[in-house]
């Protein structure tokens, strides 16, 4: 059973996941021109799942603080895994790789959701989940 210790440590890490993602979002705001954007700017990403620095989106996983985008199709293709990706990302120094980790991971269920790529519910999918 939870302890009021357990929920006020709870409470202390959401309020700062809270703060943490709202300066993330006001940093991709600003990146992409604010409230007057240019001509040729493209807009501020819809977010459907905010994790940090990274956000699943429409187009597939974005850094919301580093101009840097992975189309859906890149991060649900299934010869391409964690280890390809992981890898990758952890040579940008300004990569938060706990955030990506987390982006990559929900973006592919959701976009394999939205793109019928297989299903999630399959005792295959679960023993494959490391992709």
């Amino acid at each position: 059973m939870a302890t009021e210790q357990d929920f006020e440590i709870q409470k202390k890490r959401l309020d700062e996941r809270r703060i943490r993602d709202a300066e993330a979002r006001w940093k991709s705001f600003d990146m992409h021109g604010g409230e007057r954007p240019g001509p040729n700017e493209k807009p501020m990403p819809m977010i459907i799942s905010q994790f940090g620095t990274w956000a699943v989106t429409p187009f597939g996983v974005e850094c919301l603080v580093y101009p840097y985008e992975i189309q859906w199709d890149s991060i649900t293709d299934e010869k391409v895994g964690d280890e390809y990706w992981l890898s990758h990302l952890t040579k940008k120094e300004w990569v938060n790789l706990q955030d990506f980790a987390d982006a990559l991971y929900h973006g592919r269920m959701i976009h394999r959701y939205l793109q019928s790529v297989g299903s999630n519910n399959t005792l295959e999918n679960a023993h494959n989940s490391g992709d």
